[in-house]
């Protein structure tokens, strides 16, 4: 019975480990973050919102580290550069425009990651962009 219980725990643990830890762990101790926003359908950037705000940097940083998703070919909206002492530590792009292409998407030690916007991510890159300021 002892050893259910290991072997249960072991097996849970497995399961709700973030799969996109090395995501978190890339964006710890971000201490700026510059979004860009493109012109529709190009990737001229229109505008550009700067913070060293801890809570909207934490917010974001939350939002890019979810579940993996599959990379679809979509226009992308703009991107977040991530920033730690002055040295950029992640730059993810982003589409929260098209509702069937939701998504951030990385690289990540060479390979292409793209995971999950949730609509709090997508209401919250829409307020940005429409220079609303709330989190």
């Amino acid at each position: 019975m002892k050893y259910i219980f290991i072997i249960s725990f072991a097996i849970f643990f497995v399961a709700c480990s973030n799969s996109n830890s090395s995501i978190g762990k890339q964006l710890e101790s971000i201490d700026s973050l510059v979004i860009n926003f493109n012109e529709s359908q190009t990737n001229n950037i229109l505008k550009s919102v700067t913070t060293t705000d801890r809570t909207a940097i934490k917010k974001l940083a939350k939002f890019v580290n979810n579940k993996e998703a599959e990379i679809k070919q979509c226009k992308l909206d703009g991107n977040l550069m991530f920033y730690k002492e002055g040295v950029l530590a992640s730059d993810v792009s982003f589409n929260y425009s098209d509702d069937v292409c939701h998504h951030f998407i990385q690289e990540i030690n060479g390979v292409l990651i793209s995971t999950v916007m949730s609509n709090e991510a997508t209401d919250f890159l829409k307020s940005l962009n429409e220079e609303k300021s709330w989190y």
